[in-house]
């Protein structure tokens, strides 16, 4: 059984510009009431000359989250059960989909990512040079990291690497891009989304890139991640991705067999 993508991911090739239609940031967010209306606060209004839109996608929180974050003028939307923060992605994309959103970003409602950043992970999907954009921490500045998480992130992200046959530097980040066409990525566990969605799209023939970004270790609050249960549940996904069952389609008298994956070929999207 293979233990990596098949083949190397799509380096970032000029295409055509991206069409018309907002940039839409949302924020995944459980329990963050500390901090998710100054994060909203700093999204920009506009981004390289396109209105930006602020969604909070609150995952069942308990606290007055949602109520804070439309205060600051976030759109909420409300899963009114926590399940977890893959399901809050899906949900999230869902709905820049929905909005016409000319690219897509998210990033953590804990105040770990700047969303005055968001211009450098749309710049390349807006240009048409990329469809899969990741704030890269390790290339840019890490104001603080507690030594026992930079080594995990080291580490998985070297196994990521290999998996996907990628120079990947980061591949637990939290503020990520996708354009209109990539944001129908699969994300196959609600957990979590990190690995699956890179191994998705890198597998489907998404052109990937990754940018600089600052990054903070977050000052209140607490991170859902555990390691031991975190390689508990995301191993399994991460099998899944790289062993996809075929879609149950029944193919035309004659036609081609159809499985869930079909790799874009370069340039055409």
């Amino acid at each position: 059984m293979p233990l990596r993508l098949p083949a190397p991911p799509v380096p970032p090739t000029p295409g055509p510009a991206a069409g018309p239609g907002p940039v839409v940031l949302f924020l995944p967010a459980h329990d963050e009431e500390a901090t998710v209306a100054s994060v909203v606060g700093q999204v920009p209004e506009l981004v390289l000359g396109r209105r930006v839109e602020c969604l909070v996608v609150d995952d069942g929180s308990s606290d007055r989250t949602a109520e804070l974050a439309a205060g600051a003028g976030a759109v909420v939307l409300g899963s009114g059960a926590n399940r977890g923060l893959g399901a809050a992605v899906r949900t999230g994309l869902a709905a820049a989909v929905r909005r016409g959103a000319a690219a897509v970003a998210f990033c953590d409602a804990d105040g770990e990512y700047d969303p005055r950043e968001l211009d450098r992970l749309v710049a390349p999907i807006l240009e048409g040079r990329a469809d899969y954009v990741v704030g890269s921490r390790f290339a840019g500045e890490i104001r603080r990291m507690l030594p026992h998480r930079r080594a995990g992130n080291r580490l998985l992200t070297r196994l990521l690497g290999w998996m996907a046959r990628a120079p990947i530097s980061d591949g637990q980040s939290g503020y990520r891009a996708l354009s209109w066409t990539a944001a129908d990525a699969e994300v196959v566990h609600d957990y979590n989304y990190a690995q699956v969605l890179t191994l998705d799209l890198l597998a489907k023939g998404y052109r990937y890139l990754e940018v600089p970004i600052g990054y903070r270790w977050r000052t209140v609050g607490r991170s859902f991640v555990r390691p031991a249960a975190y390689l508990r549940r995301v191993a399994p996904a991460v099998w899944r991705e790289l062993h996809p069952a075929p879609a149950r389609v029944q193919p035309a008298p004659g036609g081609p067999c159809l499985h869930d994956r079909q790799p874009h070929p370069p340039g055409v999207r």
